[in-house]
């Protein structure tokens, strides 16, 4: 029995009701949510979310406030999205994708946008007020 993995990706919200998305390193068109594997150095799950948001967006955020909203297993791994309700700093990253703000929608058109349909859903349950498009 192999190992469980995991990964951690955020959903991070500004004054605009926009989304934080991150596109794939090698395609720009392909927006997602900040976040990624978790490392066995990583204290915990939040704490890896942390290092990943900052790592891909430059981004602070708090993981005493954050709120899990939704949880998914595929591909052998276990996948925990949280709601950041604080975060600081600005964008600024070193790795070779685009960060920027954008509706809730242009996360459901790319590789993932089966994933982040469902999100919205918990997301909208929950009643988070997200511009879509």
């Amino acid at each position: 029995m192999t190992k469980l993995k995991y990964t951690a990706m955020a959903v991070i919200l500004n004054s605009n009701k926009e989304i934080l998305s991150v596109s794939r390193k090698d395609n720009h068109n392909d927006m997602n949510l900040p976040g990624g594997k978790i490392d066995e150095d990583d204290a915990t799950i939040k704490d890896g979310l942390a290092r990943e948001v900052m790592e891909e967006t430059g981004l602070t955020i708090n993981t005493d406030t954050m709120e899990l909203v939704f949880v998914m297993f595929r591909d052998k791994f276990m996948g925990y999205t949280y709601l950041i309700k604080d975060w600081e700093g600005e964008i600024n990253t070193n790795e070779p994708h685009l960060v920027k703000w954008c509706p809730y929608e242009t996360i459901t058109k790319g590789s993932f946008g089966e994933f982040n349909k469902l999100l919205y859903k918990s997301l909208n349950n929950m009643g988070v007020d997200i511009k879509y498009s």
